[in-house]
C-alpha cells in the first residue's frame, strides 16, 4: 500500500487487488472523502506489480490516479 497526495494536495492510498482473469486492480482510495477510483495495473503477476508499486514516485502516482476510473465492484468490467 502507498499513501500519496494528489496535485491538490489530498492525501490518497493506493493498493492492488488481485482480481478476476489474471488482472490486477490498483485501487485508490482517498483518505477523506468516498471517490474510489481503479486502473489496472501492466504487470503480469501480483509480485510484478508490487515491484512496480513500490519504485513509482508520487508523480507516477498522481498520473495513473488521473487516468483511473470510478471503481464500481457490482458492475462488470470494474
Amino acid at each position: 500500500m502507498r499513501t500519496f497526495d494528489d496535485s491538490y494536495g489530498n492525501p490518497w492510498q493506493a493498493a492492488l487487488l488481485d482480481a478476476s482473469y489474471g488482472n490486477i486492480t490498483l485501487l485508490f482510495t482517498p483518505m477523506r472523502g468516498h471517490d474510489i477510483r481503479q486502473c489496472e495495473m501492466p504487470a503480469d503477476d501480483m509480485a510484478e506489480a508490487e515491484a512496480q508499486l513500490s519504485k513509482m514516485d508520487d508523480d507516477g502516482m498522481r498520473a495513473m490516479l488521473t487516468e483511473a476510473e470510478p471503481w464500481n465492484p457490482g458492475v462488470a468490467g470494474s
